[in-house]
Protein backbone atom coordinates (compact mmCIF):
# COMPACT_ATOMS: atom_id res chain seq x y z
CA UNK A 1 0.00 0.00 0.00
CA UNK A 2 1.14 3.40 -1.33
CA UNK A 3 0.44 6.45 1.13
CA UNK A 4 0.90 9.65 0.01
CA UNK A 5 2.24 10.90 3.39
CA UNK A 6 4.90 7.78 3.76
CA UNK A 7 7.57 10.51 2.23
CA UNK A 8 10.96 10.04 2.96
CA UNK A 9 12.01 12.86 4.86
CA UNK A 10 15.21 14.10 5.67
CA UNK A 11 16.27 14.67 9.54
CA UNK A 12 18.79 16.73 11.37
CA UNK A 13 18.69 14.84 14.72
CA UNK A 14 18.65 17.75 17.61
CA UNK A 15 20.94 15.27 19.52
CA UNK A 16 23.75 14.08 17.70
CA UNK A 17 23.50 16.45 14.92
CA UNK A 18 23.21 13.63 12.55
CA UNK A 19 21.50 13.56 9.37
CA UNK A 20 19.32 10.14 8.24
CA UNK A 21 16.56 9.76 6.23
CA UNK A 22 12.99 8.71 7.56
CA UNK A 23 9.72 7.85 7.08
CA UNK A 24 6.85 10.04 8.59
CA UNK A 25 9.50 12.04 10.73
CA UNK A 26 9.28 11.99 14.60
CA UNK A 27 7.74 8.00 14.09
CA UNK A 28 10.96 6.17 14.62
CA UNK A 29 14.32 7.08 16.39
CA UNK A 30 17.57 8.36 15.07
CA UNK A 31 19.61 5.42 14.32
CA UNK A 32 22.49 6.68 15.37
CA UNK A 33 21.56 8.26 19.15
CA UNK A 34 18.23 6.60 19.58
CA UNK A 35 16.55 9.91 20.31
CA UNK A 36 13.29 10.34 19.02
CA UNK A 37 12.83 13.90 17.33
CA UNK A 38 10.51 15.69 18.86
CA UNK A 39 9.83 19.52 19.05
CA UNK A 40 8.27 19.32 22.39
CA UNK A 41 11.26 18.08 23.91
CA UNK A 42 13.54 20.59 22.73
CA UNK A 43 10.45 23.47 24.01
CA UNK A 44 10.56 21.29 27.18
CA UNK A 45 13.92 20.38 27.68
CA UNK A 46 14.21 19.55 31.04
CA UNK A 47 11.08 17.28 31.24
CA UNK A 48 10.38 13.82 30.32
CA UNK A 49 8.23 13.70 27.05
CA UNK A 50 6.84 10.62 25.04
CA UNK A 51 8.35 9.25 23.08
CA UNK A 52 11.88 9.98 24.82
CA UNK A 53 12.91 8.44 28.34
CA UNK A 54 14.79 11.07 29.45
CA UNK A 55 14.95 15.02 29.18
CA UNK A 56 16.85 16.13 25.93
CA UNK A 57 19.38 17.99 28.45
CA UNK A 58 20.00 14.60 30.16
CA UNK A 59 20.08 12.99 26.85
CA UNK A 60 22.65 15.65 25.79
CA UNK A 61 24.56 14.75 28.48
CA UNK A 62 24.16 11.28 28.79
CA UNK A 63 25.52 11.39 24.76
CA UNK A 64 28.25 13.46 25.08
CA UNK A 65 29.21 10.73 27.61
CA UNK A 66 29.07 8.29 25.29
CA UNK A 67 26.21 6.80 28.05
CA UNK A 68 22.86 4.99 26.50
CA UNK A 69 19.57 7.19 26.49
CA UNK A 70 18.56 4.87 29.53
CA UNK A 71 16.02 6.50 32.13
CA UNK A 72 16.79 6.62 35.87
CA UNK A 73 13.61 5.54 38.24
CA UNK A 74 13.09 9.17 38.51
CA UNK A 75 13.25 10.15 34.73
CA UNK A 76 10.70 6.72 34.09
CA UNK A 77 8.17 7.82 36.87
CA UNK A 78 8.02 11.37 35.06
CA UNK A 79 7.35 9.26 31.89
CA UNK A 80 4.50 7.88 33.80
CA UNK A 81 3.11 11.40 34.85
CA UNK A 82 3.54 12.50 31.02
CA UNK A 83 2.09 9.41 29.95
CA UNK A 84 -0.02 7.27 32.60
CA UNK A 85 1.04 3.68 31.23
CA UNK A 86 4.41 2.33 31.82
CA UNK A 87 6.23 -1.15 31.77
CA UNK A 88 9.43 -3.13 32.12
CA UNK A 89 10.62 -6.30 32.65
CA UNK A 90 12.92 -7.96 35.63
CA UNK A 91 14.39 -11.37 35.78
CA UNK A 92 11.66 -12.24 32.73
CA UNK A 93 8.73 -10.93 34.36
CA UNK A 94 6.75 -8.00 32.93
CA UNK A 95 5.48 -4.99 35.38
CA UNK A 96 3.41 -1.78 34.67
CA UNK A 97 2.41 0.95 36.18
CA UNK A 98 -0.95 3.11 35.69
CA UNK A 99 -1.36 6.21 36.64
CA UNK A 100 -5.33 6.67 38.11
CA UNK A 101 -7.88 8.09 40.07
CA UNK A 102 -8.55 7.22 43.14
CA UNK A 103 -11.43 7.28 44.78
CA UNK A 104 -10.46 10.38 46.64
CA UNK A 105 -10.49 11.71 42.74
CA UNK A 106 -6.25 11.94 43.66
CA UNK A 107 -3.58 10.76 41.12
CA UNK A 108 -1.79 7.40 42.64
CA UNK A 109 0.43 5.29 40.68
CA UNK A 110 -0.82 1.66 40.51
CA UNK A 111 2.00 -0.70 40.29
CA UNK A 112 1.88 -4.30 38.98
CA UNK A 113 2.60 -7.55 37.48
CA UNK A 114 1.29 -8.63 33.81
CA UNK A 115 -1.30 -10.98 34.29
CA UNK A 116 -1.56 -10.87 37.97
CA UNK A 117 -3.27 -8.70 40.35
CA UNK A 118 -2.19 -5.03 41.59
CA UNK A 119 1.39 -5.53 43.81
CA UNK A 120 0.76 -2.09 45.37
CA UNK A 121 -0.77 1.61 44.66
CA UNK A 122 1.35 4.76 45.68
CA UNK A 123 0.35 8.36 46.06
CA UNK A 124 2.88 9.75 44.50
CA UNK A 125 6.50 9.29 42.28
CA UNK A 126 8.49 9.75 45.86
CA UNK A 127 5.67 7.01 47.59
CA UNK A 128 6.56 4.78 44.57
CA UNK A 129 10.78 5.15 44.96
CA UNK A 130 10.42 4.70 49.06
CA UNK A 131 8.28 1.84 48.94
CA UNK A 132 7.79 -0.13 45.65
CA UNK A 133 8.83 -3.69 45.77
CA UNK A 134 9.33 -6.80 43.69
CA UNK A 135 9.15 -9.61 46.59
CA UNK A 136 11.98 -8.53 49.09
CA UNK A 137 13.73 -6.21 46.45
CA UNK A 138 13.08 -2.34 46.32
CA UNK A 139 12.52 -1.11 42.82
CA UNK A 140 14.90 1.45 43.45
CA UNK A 141 17.88 -1.27 44.26
CA UNK A 142 17.02 -3.15 41.47
CA UNK A 143 16.49 -0.70 38.95
CA UNK A 144 19.79 -0.77 37.02
CA UNK A 145 19.02 -4.43 36.85
CA UNK A 146 15.66 -3.49 34.75
CA UNK A 147 15.13 -4.50 30.79
CA UNK A 148 12.80 -2.54 28.55
CA UNK A 149 11.92 0.49 30.51
CA UNK A 150 9.46 1.92 27.85
CA UNK A 151 6.03 3.18 27.45
CA UNK A 152 3.01 1.25 27.08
Amino acid sequence: MNRSNDKNIQINCNLCQNTYTNKNSNLHPCPYCGWFNDYMCTENPDKVIYRNLVSFNKAKKLYKEGKPLRPSLSDFLDGLYFYSEMEFHYKNIGYGLFLIDNEKNELVIDFFEFDKDTIGIFASKEDFIKYAKIGNAFVRDIWDNVDDPKYM
